[in-house]
């Protein structure tokens, strides 16, 4: 019971902000969505593409303008499998988490913005 209680209470989602450089491969058939990503010396797999957006803003000031397009991701730490097992209360382990990632059109650079855990 008490991990039943513990998946209650983080049920609700939790968000952290980073804006760090990552290194990604990206699909170039689906609109450079990545299909992988290494931050802070780690690479992770994206599983599923779950949204995608584009995001400008101040384009009248050089300095300040920004053209970003986002992704957000469900990923997994490299070399982990979603197996399907569940644990001995009935619950699937969570593997991955949810990450927003943009690429900085002008620059071509990528960043991740933000973990959803």
């Amino acid at each position: 019971m008490a991990v039943r209680a513990a998946v209650e209470q983080t049920a609700g989602s939790v968000t952290k902000r980073y804006d760090e450089p990552i290194e990604v491969t990206s699909d170039s058939t689906a609109g450079r969505a990545p299909l992988s990503f290494a931050w802070r010396g780690r690479r992770y797999e994206v599983d599923q593409s779950l949204m995608a957006w584009r995001e400008g803003g101040q384009w009248w000031d050089g300095a300040r303008a920004r053209d970003r397009d986002y992704f957000r991701l469900l990923a997994r730490p490299a070399g982990t499998l979603a197996s399907g097992d569940l644990d001995k209360d009935g619950f699937m382990p969570p593997i991955g988490a949810v990450y927003d990632v943009y690429c900085e059109r002008r620059t071509g650079g990528w960043r991740l913005a933000r973990i959803w855990d």
